[in-house]
């Protein structure tokens, strides 16, 4: 797999794929990953998108590993005496890697499709005895420290990711709101926000932490959200990559509506 070296790490190499989209396309869409899962899982996807879309022209696709993931180096910062180990680059870091160093420029087209992550801290769970029968206090209570330790902002991970500010930094998970695509003269992006199946991610919690499967349904995932994936539990790219594909053309589409329109005439 091709790989570059940022000017600020030359030691450190980042694996990627870059895959041309046809010569007419000014969109680069850029795929992130979470912690669980490198840049080859969205492979699958990609495939179906480019095998399947009816989107002409078609744009260009970059997938890449942050520092300690997949086929990249560990980020040197890791051996710096002023870093807490385990905690070698934060949100700034990686957003930073991605947005002003070469990798992006290796296309150097206008990027019209952005995805904007942020990871909070766990849910505050109040278990009571009676709320599943059969289920005991004690059952939930072991739960709820296995997701923290798993999931809260200060929860180490194997790439090294500091998300210990985050919190700080995005303290309120409805704001700052961002702007959509109707949101003149401002346009903001297009996004769609999809949700796992209950079912499925329930009985993924159970077989990786032995989270009792009534707990999502009551604690975790009590709303639905505007967008369902079936058969998928939390990587919904890995459980249902025709769903994600289908999802991409739509976004594609719309993000290349709205930059007709901005078109002087």
């Amino acid at each position: 797999m091709p790989a570059v070296t940022l000017l600020s790490k030359p030691d450190a190499v980042l694996a990627y794929e870059m895959l041309p989209g046809d010569a007419a396309s000014s969109l680069l869409v850029i795929f992130l990953n979470g912690l669980g899962l490198p840049q080859s899982a969205w492979k699958p996807t990609i495939e179906l998108f480019q095998q399947q879309s009816t989107v002409s022209p078609k744009p260009w696709l970059l997938t890449y590993d942050r520092y300690g993931q997949g086929g990249s180096s560990r980020d040197p910062r890791e051996s710096w005496p002023t870093k807490d180990p385990g905690y070698a680059h934060t949100l700034d870091d990686v957003s930073h890697h991605c947005r002003g160093d070469p990798l992006p420029r290796l296309q150097p087209r206008q990027h019209q499709l952005r995805d904007h992550l942020a990871e909070s801290e766990g849910p505050v769970l109040q278990p009571r005895a009676d709320d599943t029968p059969g289920t005991t206090l004690e059952v939930y209570q072991a739960a709820y420290t296995k997701m923290c330790m798993s999931f809260s902002g200060h929860a180490k991970n194997v790439e090294g990711f500091d998300r210990r500010d985050i919190k700080d930094m995005l303290p309120d998970p409805s704001s700052p709101k961002l702007k959509g695509p109707k949101d003149w003269p401002e346009k903001g992006p297009w996004i769609t926000v999809v949700g796992h199946e209950l079912e499925q991610f329930s009985q993924e919690e159970w077989s990786l932490l032995k989270v009792p499967i009534g707990m999502a349904a009551m604690y975790t995932q009590p709303a639905k959200g505007p967008l369902i994936a079936p058969k998928s539990g939390h990587f919904i790219q890995k459980d249902n990559p025709l769903f994600v594909a289908k999802e991409l053309q739509d976004l594609v589409e719309k993000v290349e509506a709205s930059s007709a329109e901005r078109v002087p005439r």
